[in-house]
């Protein structure tokens, strides 16, 4: 039926592999330019912030986690979109010759959780900010139905189109940035706000507490710049097979750090704002982040509030992408999923995101962070395993690959080695883990006696325990099974 409307080349395609006649983007740099678009928005400011803000870090401090953090995180979002040109498949599919046919299955329900959780954190971002453009008139619920319905307009076009939406929507919006630090700059500090815990500690357990908040925030910078990882190819598979692999991870690469980075070193150095402008707390606290941007650019009177919508609107960038990748990862869960059309996955799964915004609104910085730790958590486990089976066991060459079987259960990976090895890692993640919710052992031993709830390494932790363990395990499995 969409077909009908193909003078705005709506695109119908679903997880099929991309073959080398289909092929039809030679730009790389719109790699970069595409990932512009898709940060440069209100939740990688917003993260930008949780480092004074939540982890009561120093400006200073904030500023380097930030900095290593993102540096580390953007490895495997570059890794994994090599896979795209070179496969033809997107990266949900492209799994399950690592993970099999069902262990991929289970990771694009994973998937689907982390898009529906990123675009629900975008929306609420947008609503805070429209509520300021319209002088809190607007119901938070209201702000984010219309973010919501925009994003899902935008998000069927498809593959094409929300490649040209990306690549200048970001322009328009990092100026916009550029004016705000320009604006707010008077008022930023690089003094801290000392809880009162802290002043009854000794230097021992001072120093824990620190350290224990520098790994916290840490694995948040990590995770927000790690979690496009699992859906990174899914944008480059209509380029050619023998695209340079070094041009599609540098271009990736810094198309997502640039934008991160800067937003969040912005964020950070905007919260101290609210150390020396009274007027700036008072908006961060009724309007969280939307507050303190309206309130950085409060002088600039309706001109700013052009800005603020601009801001708002950048939330689109992030949800088309999400439900563009969500749409496929619903495919790849079972033949009869593959059946429904990508655009009923579009319009359940913009429902189910405006239901949860609504939920998490109330309390947006323990649910940012909730979700940027799980993020990490699962995607550095899948990421292990996806690498580690392209560089050991496929000896680093696609040409020991058979991408014609990428639909043919019998014929890919078992994918118990996968599974198992993830269980390991989830051992080592929950070991490790520190969310308001659960502390794992060895998350409360790094504390120790600082006051703080834990040091948070799951990340660290899941990372080693499935790096360690897959090897092994995908050995045995070849042995048996010879796939």
């Amino acid at each position: 039926m969409l077909k009908k409307y193909n003078c705005i080349d709506i695109e119908t395609r679903g997880i099929e592999r991309i073959l080398s006649e289909e092929r039809t983007d030679c730009k790389t740099i719109n790699i970069a330019m595409m990932w512009f678009g898709a940060n440069i928005i209100i939740p990688s400011f917003a993260s930008g912030i949780l480092g004074p803000a939540l982890f009561k870090l120093s400006l200073y401090e904030s500023f380097v986690t930030i900095i290593f953090g993102t540096l580390l995180g953007i490895i495997p979002v570059a890794a994994i979109a090599c896979f795209g040109p070179a496969s033809g498949l997107r990266t949900m599919v492209y799994s399950r010759y690592s993970w099999g046919y069902y262990g991929a299955s289970i990771m694009s329900i994973f998937s689907i959780i982390v898009a529906l959780g990123w675009a629900a954190i975008s929306s609420i971002t947008g609503a805070q900010t429209l509520r300021v453009v319209f002088n809190d008139s607007i119901p938070m619920a209201v702000g984010i139905v219309i973010i919501s319905i925009i994003s899902m307009i935008v998000s069927f076009v498809g593959y094409k189109w929300l490649h040209i939406y990306e690549r200048y929507s970001w322009i328009p919006v990092f100026i916009a940035y550029c004016i705000l630090a320009g604006v707010g700059a008077t008022y930023f500090t690089s003094s801290t706000m000392v809880s009162i815990n802290a002043t009854t500690l000794n230097n021992s357990s001072r120093r824990r507490a620190q350290i224990s908040r520098i790994l916290s925030f840490g694995a948040t910078c990590f995770s927000i710049s790690s979690s496009w990882c699992t859906c990174a190819a899914d944008y480059n598979t209509y380029f050619s097979e023998d695209t340079s692999q070094l041009k599609i991870f540098f271009f990736t690469y810094i198309g997502n750090f640039l934008p991160m980075a800067l937003l969040q070193l912005l964020g950070a150095a905007a919260y101290t704002g609210t150390y020396t402008n009274q007027d700036w707390n008072q908006a961060y606290e009724m309007n969280s982040v939307g507050g303190l941007l309206g309130a950085s650019l409060l002088s600039l009177g309706v001109f700013g509030k052009f800005l603020l919508l601009l801001f708002a609107l950048s939330t689109i960038g992030c949800n088309i992408l999400n439900i563009y990748s969500l749409s496929l990862s619903g495919q790849v869960v079972g033949p009869i999923f593959k059946r429904i059309p990508r655009f009923l996955y579009t319009v359940v799964g913009t429902i189910i995101y405006i239901l949860l915004a609504i939920v998490a609104a109330n309390k947006f910085n323990d649910s940012l962070t909730s979700l940027l730790s799980l993020t990490s958590y699962w995607s550095v486990i899948f990421v292990v395993i996806v690498v580690e089976e392209h560089l050991l066991f496929r000896r680093y060459s696609f040409k020991n690959y058979n991408f014609d079987i990428w639909n043919n259960r019998k014929s890919l990976s078992i994918g118990i080695a996968a599974i198992l090895s993830g269980l390991v890692g989830a051992v080592g993640t929950a070991l490790g883990m520190t969310q308001t919710w659960f502390t794992g052992s060895i998350a409360k031993a790094i504390a120790g006696d600082s006051g703080e709830q834990g040091a948070d390494v799951g990340l660290e932790l899941g990372f080693v325990f499935t790096a360690v363990s897959f090897p092994l395990f995908r050995s045995v499995e070849l042995y048996f099974f010879q796939k």
